[in-house]
């Protein structure tokens, strides 16, 4: 019978006990106040206020109305809170999925800097293959997907976040962490563990080599070049693999030295191409991106330390 205006007029008028004050406060004019509580004493059929001394004194009626209609206004007022909170993307949700090497690399960093800042952000992470990870964005299961040299997907659309290049982990004591920049010639006939031929990332290592005439033959094969680099941080061998793996596991007697091919991996963002992204997507992404580079800043400081001789 009663809308939620009218109530709010209504609850104006009592509160100022005055037409004018109501109209003040609400942005109407006094005549607008007092025709709608005119109509809806009308519609109710009693009367809701009595004038004593110039002012407005509500009657038993019209406060009861009120008592029973508070908790209208707290919806709204929560209604209203809510909306403020999404338009300032301050609560939602954010699904990501990713490769290991960043899952383990950068990501943790990320999503706790971010859960501390954004509190009431559901965030989740899948840990996928290559293929899963392009995947669940396609089918809309994850909102953002990060992953290096993705290939092209006809319903996604990628943003690149840098560029990683190769690098080669090895022990300070190690004949390679003696030189200013290793090639594919000084891996040959070296206990080596990397990504295996069968992947994308080993397809490309295994291009670097062929173009000088050489095989790309690692004695251990890992799927993802993070768990390469997590078997030189335990003792053995040498890992060509990418420079936010190489920072994942960098201990005291490691080195980083740079890769003597033109080979890098395109680090990229990947969402769905009908979609527009939510503000928490794109804040998400914006704040890997700055990570990122402050890691890429300082592995990259490492690996371009002179040889020791």
């Amino acid at each position: 019978m009663l809308n939620l205006r009218q109530l709010e007029i209504l609850r104006a008028v009592v509160q100022y006990r005055t037409t004018v004050g109501a109209a003040e406060r609400l942005g109407m004019s006094q005549p607008s106040i007092s025709n709608t509580i005119r109509h809806i004493e009308t519609v109710l059929g009693f009367p809701l206020f009595e004038r004593v001394s110039n002012r407005l004194s509500p009657t038993e009626e019209a406060l009861i109305l009120l008592e029973e209609s508070e908790p209208l206004f707290l919806l709204r007022d929560a209604v209203n809170q809510r909306a403020a909170d999404l338009r300032m993307g301050r609560i939602g949700r954010i699904r990501i999925a990713s490769t290991a090497e960043l899952s383990e690399g950068v990501l943790p960093r990320v999503i706790a800097d971010y859960a501390r800042d954004y509190p009431r952000i559901q965030v989740s992470l899948e840990t996928r293959l290559l293929d899963s990870v392009l995947q669940v964005v396609e089918n809309g299961v994850a909102d953002v997907a990060f992953m290096l040299s993705p290939y092209e997907r006809q319903a996604l659309t990628y943003e690149k976040v840098d560029e990683l290049r190769a690098v080669v982990l090895c022990d300070e004591s190690d004949p390679l962490a003696k030189l200013d920049a290793v090639s594919p010639k000084d891996l040959a006939e070296r206990p080596m563990v990397g990504p295996q031929v069968a992947n994308r990332i080993g397809l490309m290592l295994a291009d670097s080599f062929r173009a000088q005439g050489l095989d790309y033959r690692p004695t251990i094969e890992t799927r993802f070049m993070n768990a390469a680099a997590r078997v030189v941080r335990e003792g053995w061998g040498v890992a060509l693999i990418d420079e936010l793996s190489a920072y994942s596991a960098m201990r005291p007697g490691l080195v980083v030295r740079p890769y003597a091919a033109e080979l890098s991996f395109g680090l990229s963002a990947a969402m769905l191409k009908t979609k527009t992204p939510s503000r928490q997507t794109q804040r998400f992404i914006k704040a890997f991106r700055e990570r990122v580079a402050l890691r890429l800043a300082e592995v990259r400081a490492e690996s371009q330390r002179p040889a020791q001789v």
